[in-house]
């Protein structure tokens, strides 16, 4: 973005500060430079995931200005490789950041397996890392499949040939964090939705085999099955190598099918498969998925097939709580275009503003010096009702937000956008 349309929103956007339990001394001296790494796709296909949710942290650091002296900064790096999130590397820039010195937190990244690469590294570091889209339950919990969702006993991440939380902390101390809710229910939200609402009874399920992909379709099989559906057909690819999904899709229709549920990214071709469904299924036959398809990218890519696809996305819409409408306000004047903006770019501001409160405190507790990372470490750990455009946030001793809640948006209209639809609250289940 030009600078000018940047500072268009600063004035309005620093009225809203006290709402994001920020608070920042001004006064004259200049103390240093502190640095928030940034950790997400951006470029490729997964460019419509990552600048969006960047623009989020970006907006936060620039309404927070300094905090007590300190200037603070972002410091983002790219973890796509030829226009896909690669886990190697975002290990990569887990190792840039903690080698920088004035990186005291990261906000990032956007994909479970990315996550996976990273926590270790900023574990050892004793670096804080809030995600604002991971989902994967695997990342802080061991219950893969739980009994609830008709599983015949418990199924951990290990029975599932996944590494458990402990095995990603080699310090054995917490330092991951997110705003997103988990894909134990996000998986299942979308099954509900597409069983009691859109009536769906038998469907294929398909995954790009990834740690998320895998995991959320997994998780919606899981549900759909104890709702009374039935699978017809469940295929895992690897869609590096796979371009034709039609096999799949025949063979699911064929089967009795009325509808497609992939879980993936529109990366790794999650739309795609929707543009092949074309002349299969009918054109107004649900295809639905977590958030990895819930992108600019995933309607692009479905091209004249993108109606009906249904989408869930893992945390709240802020656009849907009038507390946030100013923030939101102002987010859209420093960023003005359509793509500026996506599902995840509120909640990285959350990410983003939760960090710097925690660095804010850090520095005051070490009598306004540099703290630190441990400091502000333990201090996003004792987040306690924060509040921040998702609403107010409290961290588990696992990490995991107290936010439960499920939102679903539909592809729809002339010319076909995502409309949000209805969210399903977890907590209050």
């Amino acid at each position: 973005m030009k600078l000018p349309k940047l500072l268009a929103g600063l004035a309005l956007a620093g009225m809203v500060l006290a709402a994001c339990g920020t608070s920042n001394s001004t006064g004259n001296t200049n103390k240093g430079t502190i640095n928030i790494g940034v950790d997400l796709p951006e470029s490729g296909a997964e460019a419509s995931n990552g600048i969006p949710t960047l623009n989020g942290v970006k907006y936060a650091v620039q309404t927070a200005g300094s905090v007590e002296g300190y200037t603070i900064k972002v410091k983002n790096l790219d973890d796509a490789v030829n226009g896909v999130h690669d886990p190697q590397k975002g290990a990569q820039n887990m190792q840039a950041f903690v080698a920088d010195t004035s990186v005291l937190g990261v906000v990032g990244p956007f994909n479970s397996n990315v996550a996976r690469a990273e926590i270790p590294i900023s574990n050892r570091a004793k670096l804080a890392q809030i995600s604002p889209a991971n989902t994967n339950q695997c990342l802080t919990k061991n219950i893969y499949i739980p009994t609830t969702l008709g599983a015949p006993k418990d199924i951990t991440c290990k029975d599932a040939g996944i590494l458990a939380p402990a095995d990603l902390r080699p310090t054995g101390v917490n330092n991951y964090f997110r705003v997103a809710t988990t894909d134990d229910l996000q998986g299942p939200a979308m099954a509900d939705y597409a069983y009691d609402t859109l009536k769906v009874t038998k469907l294929g399920v398909a995954s790009d085999n990834e740690v998320y992909g895998k995991g959320i379709a997994d998780t919606f099989s899981a549900e759909f099955k104890n709702k009374g559906g039935t699978i017809v057909k469940r295929q895992d690819f690897n869609t590096k190598s796979t371009n034709d999904f039609r096999g799949f899709l025949q063979s699911a229709k064929g089967a009795g099918a009325t509808a497609i549920y992939f879980g993936g990214t529109d990366s790794n071709k999650g739309c795609i498969v929707r543009a092949q469904a074309k002349g299969i299924f009918a054109a107004d036959s649900p295809y639905m998925g977590g958030d990895g398809l819930q992108t600019g990218q995933c309607l692009k890519d479905a091209a004249d097939n993108a109606a009906g696809i249904y989408a869930a996305v893992a945390a709240p819409n802020a656009e849907q709580i009038p507390a946030s409408k100013s923030i939101i306000d102002g987010f859209k004047k420093a960023f003005p275009n359509k793509d500026d903006f996506g599902a995840y770019s509120m909640p990285a501001y959350d990410c983003a503003k939760i960090l710097i409160e925690a660095i804010r405190k850090a520095i005051k507790a070490n009598n306004g010096n540099m703290p630190t990372r441990d400091a502000v470490r333990q201090q996003v750990a004792n987040t306690k009702d924060f509040t921040g455009t998702l609403g107010k946030t409290t961290f588990d001793e696992n990490g995991d937000t107290s936010l439960k809640i499920i939102s679903i948006y539909q592809a729809k209209g002339s010319p076909v956008d995502w409309s949000w639809v209805t969210q399903i609250d977890f907590a209050k289940k």
